[in-house]
Order: structure tokens, then sequence, then C-alpha cells
């Protein structure tokens, strides 16, 4: 947990920096200037967190997971460049802390684990068409060893992409914004940017074709807080591959395998996959990886967003639950975001 104290001890003291580069300069009274219209093509999505301005970004996010199995903590540096209003990239490295039940010495009770995850890299693209706002996020993700990273070893390639309208409630200052994700991938890729929370931290990671989607309801107030409601699903296709983030590759413990939670039972579920009948555990064999139904999944969630605070400008929370249908189980969600673009543009290009 040493992580999460450091990353809270960093963004209360870059507090005041966050307030300083945002504060204008008032040498003498003016009259306001008007408000500028958004471009017709510009997304002004209540999920776009990113600036109005060309320049580096960057930000330091920390998401964790917890469920009656383990944890799961996801901290990720990411820096970036917006190359215009419509395009951006963004590189990061994430490290993964895991707690579980499952440790390799009979006198502990759990196992903690820190390990680097896999390098990636972003290409987004904003825009708006006939006032609804489109987001489509191309990730590539490089993992190196699944034994020395918590990746699967291999090339990982998702296409995500998110659509919105918003809605405003009489005269109240509340927008109501339906929203649909739909993506594909090589796999499920942990996304750091615009990250959804059933995608985030979990116990598991795929290898094999991906289809998934979300669709859900937000309710913004005053710009701040953000509730949101969705449902989502995972559709996997062709040959399938699970990989354990609670139980080692060194570890021969592991869980029972109930409601087909094959990673909890085994670190890595292909060739060989596990199946429960009555209680008892059956093992059958494939070459070379496991049936298509062996990665599906689908459940909802909901969520509370805290976009920024008085004293901390630049932090952002996020509170929430996700339920598992098809794995039987629940989890809670929380995730920490500071933006270090202001200080990172007032270092580098003087803004």
């Amino acid at each position: 947990m040493r992580p999460i104290y450091t990353f809270l001890l960093v963004a209360i003291l870059m507090a005041p920096c966050g307030r300083a580069q945002t504060a204008p300069a008032q040498t003498a009274p003016a009259e306001a200037a008007p408000a500028q219209k958004p471009a017709a093509d510009q997304n002004t999505s209540i999920f776009n967190d990113l600036p109005a301005t060309e320049g580096p970004t960057a930000f330091v996010q920390v998401e964790g997971n917890h469920h009656n199995m383990g944890d799961v903590l996801t901290y990720d540096f990411d820096i970036g460049y917006q190359v215009n209003k419509h395009t951006s990239v963004d590189f990061g490295v994430p490290l993964y802390s895991t707690r579980t039940p499952f440790p390799i010495v009979s006198t502990n009770d759990w196992r903690d684990t820190t390990i680097v995850g896999a390098p990636y890299l972003d290409v987004r693209y904003d825009t708006k068409y006939k006032h609804i706002n489109v987001t489509s996020i191309l990730t590539g993700s490089a993992g190196f060893n699944m034994v020395k990273t918590y990746s699967d070893g291999r090339f990982m390639l998702d296409w995500f992409n998110h659509l919105d309208r918003s809605y405003q409630l009489l005269n109240y200052d509340v927008l109501i914004t339906p929203f649909l994700n739909l993506g594909a991938g090589t796999g499920t890729v942990d996304r750091q940017v615009m990250p959804r929370p059933y995608e985030l931290a979990r116990p598991y990671e795929t290898l094999g074709n991906m289809g998934n989607g979300e669709a859900g309801l937000a309710f913004s107030f005053k710009k701040d807080v953000r509730l949101e409601a969705s449902a989502y699903a995972l559709a996997p296709e062709g040959p399938q591959k699970i990989y354990s983030r609670l139980v080692s590759p060194d570890n021969l413990l592991g869980g029972d395998g109930h409601h087909s939670r094959y990673w909890d039972a085994l670190f890595e579920t292909s060739g060989y996959y596990y199946q429960t009948y009555g209680g008892i555990p059956t093992y059958y064999y494939q070459q070379n990886a496991g049936p298509s139904w062996l990665s599906r999944d689908n459940g909802y969630g909901a969520y509370l967003t805290v976009l920024t605070f008085k004293r901390a400008k630049n932090l952002s929370l996020q509170l929430g639950y996700t339920k598992s249908v098809r794995y039987d189980y629940g989890s809670a969600f929380i995730m920490l975001r500071y933006n270090f673009t202001g200080l990172f543009r007032s270092l580098t290009i003087g803004e």
C-alpha cells in the first residue's frame, strides 16, 4: 500500500502548483471576455478531459479492485502530447500490486506482489458528428515476458470507440448523457486513457480475439460530479487463454474455480482448461488454447466520479461497484488521478 500513500502525498503537495497555473493574473479590472462557442466538430463530451490547447500532457493514476478473492492495484505513469483539438498521443508504463490468499510460505495468510506491467502507446481521436461526441482510441501494449511482467508476453492491440450525447435537465445545472462504448482487440487490454472500471485492475487477463461493449447513462451535476450506471459484455471469438493475476506461475495453491472463475484456480488456462461439475474438478485438453466461451463475461456497475476538489484542482476521484454476472463476483473499485499537464507545460513550453 506504500505506493498509494506516496501518490496521495505528491497530489497534496502539487495541489498549490496546479492552482497557480490556472489562476489568471489580475492587474486591473477589465470586462469579462464573452464565452466562445465550441466549433461544430469539437468534442464537448463530459468524459473528455483533454485541455483546450495543444501541447504536452501528463497524469498519474491509481486504480484498485477489491473482492473476496484478493486485491489488484494498478499504478500508471503517463506522458503525452495533444497534437490538435482532434488528435493526441500517450505513452505510459503501469505497475501492478496484488494481494492474494495463495501464499507460497505456509506461515503466511496472504501474498503481496508488485511487478511492472506492459508499456503501452495510445493514439486518440476526438470529434463531434451531428451533436454526438465521438472518441476513438487505438492502443498497442507490448508485453515482454509473462513471468517477469503482468502481461501475457505478447504484443496486444485494442480499438475502443465511445459515443455520447448530453441533454440538459429542464433549467437545472444537470446533464443527462446516454453513452455507448464498442471495441475489439486481441485480448483484454488495461486501457488507462479514458478508462472504464470493468476493464481495469481485473483479477485476470485474456489472450485471443475479443469484442467488448458497454451501454450506460450518466448524470453530471455542476460539471464537477458525475453519477453513472452501465452494463457491459465481453464477447470472445476463436481460441482463448486466460492468465491469472491472483495465482502466480510459481504457486501450487489456487481457489476452487467455481462459477467458471478459471483465473481463481490456475495461473494459465489454455490447452488444459478447468471446469467443475457438481464440485468435482475436471480437466480437458485442447491443442494450443481453450474454447471461445472460456473468457466470456458480462455484468453491470454503478460509479461516482468527482472531477475536481476545491483544495486539489487537478485531483479526481472515482468510486464504484462492478458485478460480474457470469463469474458471479462483485468488486469495489476506486481510482485516483492527478493531472500534471499544467506543471508539465510550465516546465517545457512555459505556458
